[in-house]
């Protein structure tokens, strides 16, 4: 790190006079609001989006050139060699040599889009003062192309479906198949599916249940290789302002710079407003465009493939076996630059299949390649621009569905009143491989994508409201393949909550958004008490948890109590039974999930030397009372849950101790846990780090209502005021306002900005 001279404050860019910029059509006005939102006026789409990536540019410059660095895989170079196995990853998946495939297949529609977004950032660059986190690390900016934005859309929606497959084939060459499909979320009959709306889940059988027998069944068996939301519509007839409510609330890792930048800008084509992604245009997942407003959660769609590939050594180097013939694999010689250390040099090899993710085929005779649904180019910001020029329900899904990149649950609704679902995403079309499977017999190839219009939809339910929370898409008859993973505890939370609401008012929306109860917890409390312990300390334990409603209220007892337990009881079954299994990193995440599930069907699978799961549960009880005396105390009655859990708010360069005051953010004690609508998700042990990353209430009666919340804040600039402006509002489910009406807009202008033309 360098020395620096100046004070964060002295580094911000100017939001108030007039700046000349090269690449402009004519003059844009930029307004800033008291919580730090642009507003722009523009005269033409280009300008509109010029001006976009020029205020994202001014508020975050470090944030998107470290991300774009990342998918590009070089991180390191910019920061230090922490960052080298996520360069070597991203290298090998290869978001940037598909990004620069995609950018010759864009549309001129799409191309104009993504160069006024990057000839607006790089007018920032040019006429702000050098970012502070730049002086700190001694960094140049180097100039802003389409492709950086491109690499950054395939990085944000790769997920790691090939890392689970992974996982899933060394746990199946170690435990077998019940062991891997312990591990994928089964549904129980009775659980919230999102379409159509007020349906429930009615298969009793693990639902890829003969999926993974099927894979296992493959001679030689198999090869051991060594971001969550809450959204919902609802209808006008069920509404107390007889106009349809569009909520959401987008769960992701939390820390400092947001993960969001919230923007409304207009312009002759359209006006639009809500949080974008830095690095791309948008509005893309959240917001509205005062005739369609839309909200989503991640529809986790598996675009990954692994394939076994058979490999032997050709004369020009290793060649991959595919039905009757041998072909030459292809070799990347990728070098990376480390800040501070020695350079590295890393081979990537590729089959006809994708990259070589497992295994090296200069010594192999089987490695595993990946296949990704995203390598063949998209045409997002197409759809982008079919979304904010729409008007009706029907345009609007028309653009969603154009969408290839995203994989979402999109709810929307119409000024006309009609609200709508629309699953979203390219998929490819094959059944469940959620283990490697052989790559060289040409039974497994993808017989092209799913058919776009024959993704799920929903319109009008007769139930009034479309709900999802990254639960599972639609019954059991839906036709085609779609993900293996599942979440159900938020969405049977919410439509316990919704089913229970005969007319919904726009105050109790908050509500709905801030609720702390976990059906996961109540469930397990259930389980601890329905048998009498005999160990004193386990019995003064169920008396805590008995009657208990699940509630992660910050100050409750039996809060911290149920969740000390449940990660005894983890440790002691699921984390112990995987293991067994060779090279298995410590298991986090869906640990809960899978011990949820193995108590519920009274499973002895992973019991281990318990002789039953009451037996394992007073053992968990008689442990975390020790544990949690030994903590908080010998008084249970002053026991709190955000005593231990709390929400911290930390910045890449925070981690050096010197810069961490100027960087980091004070954590928040706070309620709520992973299984609840508020979502604060913990790694146990530490600072909660992934949670609520947005909130939106959209009535469709006056948008310029509309109520926001960027947490930490909009500015990613250290000693800007909207730093971290919104921790607090956003830790008590408080809103502002996102306004597009001039006259408010100027009522709460905290400088206004005039871009012209050079």
């Amino acid at each position: 790190m360098t020395a620096v001279d100046v004070r964060p404050e002295q580094c911000l860019a100017p939001i108030e006079g007039e700046i000349t910029a090269r690449g402009l059509d004519g003059a844009v006005r930029i307004v800033r609001d008291r919580w730090g939102i642009p507003h722009i006026r523009a005269t033409t789409t280009r300008d509109a989006f010029f001006a976009q990536g020029f205020c994202m540019g001014q508020d975050r410059l470090f944030q998107i050139d470290l991300y774009r660095r990342m998918a590009h895989g070089t991180s390191a170079a910019m920061l230090n060699k922490g960052l080298l196995q996520r360069d070597i990853q991203n290298r090998r998946l290869g978001f940037s040599r598909y990004a620069r495939r995609e950018w010759e297949a864009q549309t001129p529609d799409a191309r104009a889009v993504l160069q006024a977004y990057a000839d607006g950032i790089n007018a920032a660059a040019a006429t702000q003062p050098v970012p502070y986190e730049f002086r700190v690390i001694d960094h140049a900016w180097e100039p802003w192309t389409p492709v950086d934005s491109l690499a950054v859309i395939k990085m944000v929606n790769a997920n790691a479906q090939w890392a689970q497959k992974l996982r899933y084939a060394k746990v199946a060459e170690a435990l077998g198949a019940e062991a891997v499909l312990a591990m994928i979320p089964d549904v129980a009959p009775g659980a919230a599916v999102i379409t159509p709306s007020g349906a429930r889940w009615t298969q009793e059988e693990h639902p890829f249940a003969r999926d993974v027998e099927s894979a296992m069944g493959i001679p030689d068996g198999v090869i051991s290789s060594g971001g969550g939301s809450n959204c919902w519509v609802i209808h006008g007839s069920r509404t107390d302002t007889g106009a349809p409510i569009v909520c959401g609330d987008p769960h992701l890792a939390i820390g400092v710079p947001a993960q969001w930048y919230v923007v409304h800008m207009e312009c002759p084509e359209f006006t639009a407003a809500g949080p974008c992604n830095p690095c791309y245009p948008g509005p893309v997942f959240y917001g509205h465009n005062t005739r369609v407003a839309w909200t989503m959660t991640h529809a986790q769609g598996d675009r990954w493939d692994l394939y076994r590939e058979r490999i032997r050594q050709g004369a020009r180097g290793p060649e991959a076996l595919f039905r009757d013939g041998w072909e030459p694999l292809t070799r990347l010689e990728e070098r990376f630059i480390v800040r501070g250390a020695e350079d590295t040099s890393v081979r990537v090899w590729e089959t006809r299949h994708g990259p070589v993710i497992a295994g090296d085929p200069t010594r192999d005779e089987e490695v595993v390649a990946a296949r990704w649904g995203l390598a063949d180019p998209a045409h997002d910001m197409d759809a982008l621009l079919r979304v904010l020029r729409s008007r009706t329900l029907a345009e609007a899904r028309e653009g969603f569905r154009r969408y290839d990149s995203v994989s979402g649950n999109y709810c929307f609704a119409d000024r006309a009143g009609n609200i709508g679902y629309q699953y979203v995403g390219r998929i490819p079309k094959r059944p469940a491989w959620v283990v490697p499977v052989p790559g060289w017999s040409g039974e497994h190839e993808w017989d092209g994508d799913v058919p776009k219009d024959e993704l799920p939809i929903d319109e009008n339910p007769a139930n009034g409201f479309i709900v999802t929370a990254n639960n599972k898409t639609t019954t059991p008859d839906y036709p085609h393949y779609l993900s293996f993973t599942a979440s159900p505890f938020r969405a049977d939370r919410l439509r316990e909550l919704m089913d229970a609401t005969e007319v919904f008012r726009l105050d109790e929306m908050p509500a709905l958004q801030g609720d702390q109860r976990s059906i996961h917890g109540r469930t397990i409390a259930e389980r601890l008490t329905a048998f009498e312990a005999q160990d004193a300390d386990a019995r003064a334990m169920q008396a805590i948890l008995r009657g208990w409603d699940g509630s992660m209220a910050p100050d409750s007892a039996a809060a911290l109590l149920y969740d000390e337990t449940c990660q005894r009881l983890v440790e002691a079954t699921v984390h112990a039974y995987y293991a067994r299994v060779p090279g298995m990193p410590p298991w986090a995440g869906e640990d809960r999930r899978v011990l949820f599930e193995q108590w519920a069907a009274d499973s002895p699978l992973m019991l281990g030397s318990f002789a039953s799961w009451a037996a394992a549960a007073e053992r968990a009880l008689t442990e975390a009372a020790a544990r949690l005396r030994a903590a908080h105390g010998d008084d249970a009655k002053a026991w709190r849950w955000d005593a231990a859990h709390r929400m911290s708010w930390d910045h890449n360069l925070g981690r050096d101790p010197e810069l961490a005051p100027i960087f980091n953010l004070a954590s928040v004690a706070i309620g709520g846990d992973g299984f609840t609508p508020f979502n604060t998700q913990t790694r146990y042990g530490a600072a909660s780090d992934h949670g609520v990353s947005f909130r939106q209430v959209l009535d469709m009666r006056d948008l310029n209502a509309a109520r926001i919340c960027i947490p930490p804040g909009n500015s990613g600039q250290p000693g800007s005021p909207h730093y971290g402006d919104n921790v607090e509002r956003w830790a008590n489910v408080e809103y502002h306002p996102l306004y597009i009406e001039w006259r408010d807009i100027e009522a709460n202008a905290e400088g206004e900005l005039r871009l012209t033309p050079a």
